[in-house]
Order: structure tokens, then sequence, then C-alpha cells
């Protein structure tokens, strides 16, 4: 009997620690997209399991200028995913991500904002990943995103 209690209260302990992301989301979207094709390098299966691009969309905006919103899902949601993220201390996830602009020739251009960007994504939680690219010149983009250690030192 002691046992059983001790599971139960031990179920309530683990269920009542999950702090997941619950949304709400138009279903009869009336916004105007532009989706990007896009090519992906994972090197990082951790990562991999964990991080879902949703959709990457792209628009220029009457200066010029590139307007990049890259939408990713964090996929650690349910109760096992929670158990072994709450035992290996990576909830919620820490990330990194990092915009780099591509001339129109392909090259890359050097700016003071391509630098890594930490940012904390809850379990389930979808979020928006967003730029501007710093000149008209700007054309294409690459996105990075790596596991942020230094947020859990």
């Amino acid at each position: 009997m002691k046992k059983i209690i001790i599971i139960i209260l031990s179920s309530m302990i683990l269920f009542g620690c999950q702090s997941t992301v619950n949304t709400i989301d138009n279903k009869d979207k009336m916004m105007q997209q532009d989706p990007v094709d896009i090519s992906r390098v994972s090197t990082d299966g951790f990562l991999k399991n964990r991080l879902e691009i949703v959709r990457v969309d792209k628009r220029e905006k009457a200066d010029g200028l590139l307007r990049v919103q890259v939408t990713i899902k964090n996929l650690r949601s349910g109760f096992w995913d929670q158990l072994s993220s709450w035992f290996m201390g990576d909830n919620p996830y820490q990330i990194a991500y990092r915009f780099t602009w591509l001339d129109i020739d392909g090259m890359e251009t050097e700016t003071a904002a391509s630098t890594w960007v930490p940012l904390t994504v809850a379990p389930g939680d979808t979020i928006r990943l967003r730029a501007i690219s710093p000149n008209p010149r700007c054309k294409d983009f690459t996105l990075a995103i790596r596991e942020n250690d230094a947020a859990r030192r």
C-alpha cells in the first residue's frame, strides 16, 4: 500500500512540474504569406529531435530590405519528454540563433547583428525568429540554431 501511495505522489509531483505552452490559433488565416522552400542541414541529433521548423516566410519591404520570419516548435511536450528533459536539466530548452545575410552574389555581409541571440523555448512552445536585412543589397539569408550551453552555467 505504501508503494502505491509513493508512486501516486511521485506521479503527481512529476505531472505538476510540467510547464508546457498551450496555444490557440486562428483557423481561418487571413494573412498573405510568402513561404520559402528551405534546405536544411542538421549536424546535431540532440537539436534535431527537439525543434521542428514549421515554416519560413520572407517579404521584401518597400525600402528594399528583406524581412524574414522562421517559425519553430519545441517538440518536447509529452510526459516522457518532460521527464527526460527534467533529468537532463534542459527544461525549458535553451538555444541560440544567428541570421547571416548574403548579397545577390551569395557573398556574406558582415554586420553587428550577426551575433548569437540566446532564447528560452518552453516545452510545446511555437516561437518566431525574426530578422530584417541590414541593407537592400542582401537578398538571401541563412539561419543557424544551436543548443545554448552557456545559459546552463
